[in-house]
């Protein structure tokens, strides 16, 4: 009776079996083919089945045959699994109902695996015969024991071990994996691989009995460390957390001038984003007018920038008091801007911004494309525009000065420097038509013109109305002029002395301009420059025979208020017309290259002595007689404490150690002395020596002491 019991069991089986083909077979070729394959995953880890793809050689399982059955895990309940081992020694009856696993889980299952295999791009006869066989015959085939456990280890499985690489389909198809996110999260184990390259990500399955098909499991994926999107998402928010939290404690300290529209905190530091319970005197009972001349002050001594910005970073008050307009009058852009920071952008809205009452700008070497634009905003944003910096724009043409001086009516001061370094007269800005136009339209209102490190032409044209339009200006900069010509530029001294009575700053510094000859007449009707303070004629060795002892009397025959003379290497100059001068209060005299520093008579001590109550700076470089140069110092030190003697250049030159001694002794204002290549001083101190501590060091060196208030030592 047993054995017919059992045949009609599996009568029954055969029966259920193909209709569950049949199904199967209807529900595939319903399936869509973007349809979703669900994953199903396991918190408890206690089982999990593993199943390799499709054309794999499976390993074989030490499994009980009388455990397995013709279904597919997935369409067999563990109940099943139970009654078929009882049923070897019982004569039980068993319902149809729980051989035959319910129609919608079937359907499910069967659609899961239909997706998989239509989401495969290779073509059908490209297939491995383990693929062109249905979906059922392939899920019959168990790889793993229904009794046995996997450990929780998250090693690779033994697809992985295999060494064959899973399926481009079931890993990379856009369309699976854009299904697979919104049907279920799998849970990942990471694990290093033996090359230390990538890292193996395996999915964990959930329990046979939840319905999952054994085919739409995932074998481990090997993904490279360099690509790792999961862990760069998780890293970012950190990045911006830190950030934050190391700008916050800033931006307290700064005032929070913003009103503290974001706060940080966090429970180490709880008393974060909280504001002081009382300020300071200071911050709070200072009356803002007060605080505003103070501030006023500041930015007189110290430049616009970067005070300002240092002050408004205090408090809430104090940054309020900093954004007046009025006191940003000097913007300085070139030297407290970063180079990478100078962009259009950045310009633009310092010119919306702070520039409403400005009246110095300097926009040098900014790389500005749009330059029309930004004389629109600076001519609209910027009405008191006195002086403007433009050293350095390479694309400001003959139409952007021309714009310039006709929307900036306030305008005085232009500097133009560096703009054309290769001649290209007939768009250039500093080209000579151009120039005399923009010249002739500011007329009087012009008092500093730069045109420094420029090749230019006309210059006789360019003085010529500059004495003709421009009688208020007061320094004109022509260093480093090249010209056109292979011949040099000629300077009309006469005609500019009648047309710029005002002038104050005269520089030629090594360039190709050569005074003009005149007349005695010329030379006498000429009112000189009266109100001359700078004079720059140094040159290098090309030019260093143009300025003679005629053209230095010429310029400065009615210069009595002159400062600061600089006639390096004019070879041509001599003592005689040094101490001709009608200057009485030189500060700044550079003499390093000049004949006189080379002469052995008495002229050298001459000039010392001339201006010895005057004289904060003295260039002797490269004096080579040693008894003239010395009988220079003891003149200077002979005015003792009187004596203004800060910085002194004796770099080359034969002085002796006695009369560095002398200065060192009796000049109590010196902050620097150059002794680097003297060849008559010991080891050791043939250097620049700055500043109070070497120069102290220096005496200790030399044996000598400075004196004091009383006379001795």
């Amino acid at each position: 009776m047993s054995e017919s019991l059992a045949s009609q069991v599996e009568e029954t089986k055969v029966s259920e079996e193909d209709g569950v083909k049949e199904k199967a077979e209807v529900s595939t070729s319903k399936v869509p083919v973007g349809s979703a394959m669900k994953v199903v995953t396991d918190d408890t880890c206690d089982q999990e089945q593993v199943h390799s793809e499709p054309g794999e050689k499976e390993k074989p399982a030490t499994v009980d045959i009388n455990t397995l059955t013709p279904s597919t895990p997935s369409q067999t309940p563990p109940q099943l699994l139970a009654a078929e081992t009882a049923t070897s020694g019982s004569t039980a009856v068993i319902p149809e109902n729980i051989l035959s696993p319910p129609k919608s889980e079937t359907q499910t299952d069967e659609t899961n695996t239909a997706t998989s295999t239509s989401c495969s791009p290779a073509s059908e006869g490209q297939r491995s015969p383990a693929a062109a066989r249905p979906p059922q015959q392939e899920q019959a085939k168990p790889t793993a024991a229904v009794n046995g456990s996997i450990p929780k280890s998250g090693k690779p499985l033994s697809t992985a071990l295999s060494g064959k690489k899973p399926s481009k389909a079931a890993t990379t198809s856009p369309r699976a994996s854009r299904s697979r996110k919104p049907k279920a999260l799998p849970m990942y184990e990471s694990e290093i691989s033996d090359n230390k390259v990538g890292i193996k990500l395996c999915i964990k399955k959930s329990d046979a009995g939840d319905g999952a098909p054994a085919g739409a499991s995932s074998p481990p994926v090997t993904v490279p460390a360099a690509s790792k999107p999961a862990r760069k998402r998780v890293r970012k928010p950190k990045q911006q957390d830190s950030d934050e939290a190391e700008y916050e404690p800033r931006k307290k300290k700064g005032g929070g001038g913003s009103g503290g529209e974001k706060k940080v905190s966090t429970s180490s530091d709880p008393e974060a984003g909280v504001e002081p319970i009382e300020q300071s005197v200071w911050a709070q009972k200072l009356p803002e007018e007060v605080l505003f001349r103070i501030f006023e002050h500041a930015v007189d001594t110290q430049g616009c920038l970067p005070t300002l910005f240092r002050l408004g970073r205090v408090c809430s008050l104090w940054r309020q008091v900093s954004l007046r307009p009025t006191l940003w009058r000097t913007m300085d852009l070139t030297t407290w801007v970063k180079e990478k920071y100078r962009t259009e952008l950045k310009l633009k809205w310092f010119v919306d911004n702070r520039c409403s009452a400005c009246t110095e700008l300097n926009v040098s070497n900014w790389k500005i494309s749009d330059i029309n634009c930004f004389l629109a905003k600076l001519s609209s944003g910027c009405p008191n525009l006195a002086g403007i910096t433009l050293s350095g724009w390479k694309g400001f043409t003959s139409d952007h000065l021309t714009y310039l001086v006709d929307n900036m009516h306030k305008l005085q001061r232009l500097d133009l420097s560096s703009i054309n370094v290769e001649m290209n007269a007939s768009k250039s800005a500093v080209g000579v038509n151009s120039l005399c136009n923009a010249l002739q339209t500011m007329g009087s209102r012009l008092t500093h013109l730069y045109l420094a490190h420029n090749r230019l032409a006309g210059i006789p044209q360019i003085v010529g109305v500059l004495s003709t339009h421009c009688p208020n200006l007061t320094l004109l900069d022509l260093s480093n002029v090249t010209t056109q010509a292979t011949s040099h530029g000629v300077l009309h001294i006469e005609k500019l002395q009648h047309g710029c009575q005002k002038l104050k700053v005269l520089r030629v510094t090594n360039s190709h301009i050569t005074p003009s000859t005149a007349t005695m007449q010329e030379i006498m009707d000429s009112p000189g420059f009266p109100n001359l303070e700078e004079l720059s004629v140094a040159a290098l060795t090309d030019e260093s025979r143009i300025i003679s002892d005629d053209h230095l009397q010429r310029i400065l025959k009615s210069s009595s208020k002159l400062k600061l003379l600089d006639v390096r290497n004019c070879t041509r100059l001599t003592h005689e017309s040094l101490i001709r001068l009608p200057a009485w209060d030189i500060k700044h005299l550079f003499l390093s290259g000049c004949s006189v520093t080379r002469d052995m008579g008495s002229g050298l001590e001459l000039i010392a002595s001339k201006w010895a109550h005057s004289l904060i700076e003295l260039d002797l470089a490269w004096a080579n007689m040693q008894q003239p140069i010395d009988n220079a110092l003891r003149a200077l030190a002979e005015k003792g404490r009187e004596s203004p003697m800060a910085h002194l250049n004796l770099c080359g030159s034969s002085v002796s150690d006695e009369a560095v001694k002398e200065i060192l002794t009796n000049c109590r204002k010196m902050s620097s002395i150059n002794l680097a290549s003297c060849r008559g001083l010991p080891r050791g101190v043939k250097r620049l020596m700055q500043g109070p501590q070497e120069l102290g060091e220096l005496r200790e060196v030399l044996g000598v002491q400075l004196k004091n208030s009383s006379g001795s030592n």
